[in-house]
C-alpha cells in the first residue's frame, strides 16, 4: 500500500479528517444536495419564466388571430350582404342601409371603428360619417392585401390623419381584408379593435397555461430531490464501506510492518551485532598474536558489518519508525536525519524537547519530513540541509530546507515529475487535515518544504 493510501485511511480513523476538496462525508453531501435543490429551483423559476413569456406571446398570437378571424366573418355576415353598387357612388340610402347593419350592432364593445376603402384610397364608408368621402394613400401592406386577397393585422398608427377620430380610444388592432361589391369591384375593409380585448384574452389564455407549467416543473422537483437524496445515502454508505475496508486494511498492513520492523531488530540486527563483537574481539586476538593481515581481514568484516547494521536500523526506520511512538517526533526526525552525514551532507536540526500531536498528525508530520529527506539525498545534491519544528501552540510547522540544485515546482502537478510524486500526495493529504503544505524550489537554488497542521 503507498503512503498516501495509508495516511488517508489513518487520518479517517482517526476522526480529523475535515470536509475539503479531498473530503467526503455526511457535510458534504448535504452540502451537495443544497447545492442541487437550489440549482434546480433557479432552473425551473427560469424555465417557468421562458415558458410564461412563450406562453403569452403565443396567447397574444393567438388572440389577435381570433381578431382577424371575427373581421372575416363580419365582412361575410354584415358587410358583403349590404354592400351595393350605391355605397360607392356615395348614395345616402345604401349608407343609410349599412348604418342600420353596422352601428351599434358590429361596433359594439371591443370593436370601435368600420371602415371601407376603394383601391384609390378614398373612404366610402364609415360608421364615423365625417370620414366619408376623404381620401388618403394606402399603405404599402394595405395595397399588398388587396392585391393578394389575404388578411393581415397590426397596432394601428393614431398619429395617421384617417386615425384621427380614433386616438382617445387609447391602442387600437387594425384588421383590415379585400371584400368584393355587386359590381365587380374590390374594397378594403378595415376595423379597429382595442388593444386591451387583445391583451386581455391573450392575458386569459396564459393563466390556463401557468398552472400546467407550474405543476409540471413542482412534479419534476418533487420526484428528482428525493431520487438524489437515495443516491447521495447510497454513495455515502458506499464510502463508509470504503473507508471501513481501508482502515481494516491499514490496520493490518501497519501490524505487519511492526512485525517485520520487529523481528529485524530482534533477529537479524542483534546477530549481526553480536557477529560484530565477536569479529572486534578476535582482531584483538590476532593483533595481539602478532597476526596483522589476520587482524586487517576481521577488522574490514567488522567495518562491513558495522555498516549494514546502520543500514537495517535505517530501513527498520522507514520500514516503521519506532521512536515515532515511543520517543516522539523530535527523536524520530533525529533518527531519520542520522544517515545524512554518512552521505557527507551537513544537517541542522531545531526541534523543540517535545511536541503534543496526535499519533494521525505526527505520522503525517513525519512522512513529509521523510519524503523531504529522501529527495535531499537522492535528488537535490545538497550540500546542507536545515530542518525545523516549531510548536506555536494552534499550529505545527515543519521546514526543511536545502542548497541543492533544485527544480521547477510547476512541473510538480505532472506526475511525471519523477522523484517528486511523493510530496505532491502529501500536499493533497495535509489539505485534507486541515493543514497546508507548500513547496517552494527554483533550479540551482534549492528547494524549501514548509508544512503546517492544527495541533489539535
Amino acid at each position: 500500500m503507498k503512503v498516501g493510501e495509508r495516511l488517508t485511511a489513518r487520518e479517517s480513523a482517526s476522526g480529523f479528517r475535515r470536509a475539503g476538496p479531498a473530503g467526503h462525508g455526511p457535510t458534504s453531501t448535504r452540502q451537495a444536495l443544497t447545492w442541487f435543490a437550489v440549482a434546480s429551483l433557479v432552473v425551473a423559476a427560469a424555465v417557468g419564466v421562458a415558458g410564461a413569456v412563450v406562453s403569452r406571446r403565443a396567447a397574444q398570437t393567438a388572440a389577435t388571430d381570433d381578431a382577424r378571424t371575427v373581421t372575416e366573418v363580419l365582412a361575410h355576415s354584415v358587410i358583403i350582404p349590404n354592400l351595393t353598387d350605391g355605397l360607392v357612388d356615395g348614395d345616402p340610402a345604401t349608407i343609410a342601409r349599412m348604418d342600420e347593419a353596422v352601428v351599434g350592432k358590429v361596433t359594439a364593445g371591443s370593436l370601435v371603428r368600420v371602415k371601407l376603402w376603394t383601391p384609390e384610397g378614398r373612404i366610402v364608408y364609415s360608421d364615423e360619417h365625417r370620414l366619408i368621402g376623404a381620401s388618403y394613400p394606402l399603405a404599402m401592406d394595405e395595397q399588398q392585401v388587396l392585391r393578394d386577397n389575404s388578411v393581415e393585422a397590426e397596432l394601428s398608427d393614431l398619429s395617421a390623419p384617417e386615425n384621427r377620430f380614433e386616438r382617445d380610444q387609447g391602442r387600437l388592432l387594425e384588421v383590415y381584408l379585400p371584400v368584393p361589391t355587386p359590381g365587380g369591384d374590390t374594397l378594403l375593409f378595415e376595423t379597429y379593435s382595442r388593444y386591451s380585448s387583445v391583451t386581455a384574452n391573450a392575458g386569459a389564455m396564459w393563466r390556463q397555461f401557468l398552472p400546467i407549467t407550474l405543476g409540471a416543473l413542482l412534479l419534476l422537483q418533487l420526484f428528482q430531490l428525493p431520487l438524489a437524496w437515495s443516491t447521495a445515502r447510497r454513495l455515502d454508505t458506499s464510502l463508509r464501506e470504503r473507508e471501513g475496508l481501508l482502515r481494516r486494511a491499514v490496520e493490518a498492513t501497519d501490524t505487519e510492518r511492526r512485525r517485520i520492523a520487529r523481528d529485524l531488530h530482534d533477529g537479524v540486527v542483534q546477530d549481526l551485532a553480536a557477529a560484530n563483537y565477536s569479529l572486534v574481539g578476535a582482531r584483538a586476538q590476532a593483533a595481539a598474536k602478532g597476526h596483522r593481515g589476520e587482524a586487517d581481514a576481521l577488522d574490514g568484516g567488522a567495518q562491513a558489518l558495522r555498516r549494514g547494521i546502520r543500514s537495517l536500523r535505517t530501513l527498520l526506520v522507514e520500514i516503521y519508525p519506532p521512536s515515532l511512538h515511543r520517543a516522539g517526533l523530535p527523536a524520530a526526525l533525529r533518527d531519520l536525519l542520522d544517515p545524512l552525514g554518512g552521505r557527507g551532507i551537513e544537517v541542522r536540526l531545531q526541534v523543540p524537547d517535545s511536541v503534543e500531536l496526535d499519533d494521525a498528525r505526527a505520522e503525517l508530520v513525519f512522512r513529509v519530513a521523510q519524503e523531504a529527506v529522501r529527495n535531499v539525498a537522492e535528488h537535490s545534491a545538497a550540500g546542507a540541509v536545515d530542518v525545523r519544528l516549531e510548536a506555536t501552540g494552534a499550529t505545527v510547522a515543519l521546514t526543511v530546507a536545502d542548497d541543492g540544485i533544485g527544480f521547477d515546482a510547476a512541473r510538480l502537478a505532472d506526475t511525471s515529475a519523477g522523484g517528486h510524486v511523493g510530496l505532491l500526495l502529501l500536499r493533497d493529504l495535509a489539505r485534507t487535515a486541515g493543514g497546508t503544505l507548500e513547496i517552494d524550489s527554483t533550479p540551482g537554488r534549492g528547494t524549501r518544504v514548509h508544512l503546517e497542521v492544527p495541533a489539535t
